[in-house]
């Protein structure tokens, strides 16, 4: 019904940047929370660091693909 009133993509891009900021707040929030995510530890350790990264990376898209997208 969006298509026929030609508001789908208004409607896409608002649920974009509505996604777009809360995954960089959610990251924001993981990094802080993580004492591991220093750049000393980043340099010292830097593939427990990835690991770290991308563990907050997928759960932050999860959260997003459950609240924003399929919800």
């Amino acid at each position: 019904s969006l298509l026929m009133q030609d508001k789908l993509t208004n409607h896409l891009v608002s649920v974009s940047n509505e996604c777009e900021e809360k995954f960089k707040t959610l990251m924001e929030n993981y990094k802080k929370s993580d004492k591991l995510l220093s750049e000393k530890n980043k340099s010292i350790n830097q593939l427990e660091w990835v690991k770290i990264m991308n563990n907050y990376k997928n759960m932050a898209e999860e959260i997003l693909l459950s609240e924003l997208i399929y919800n």
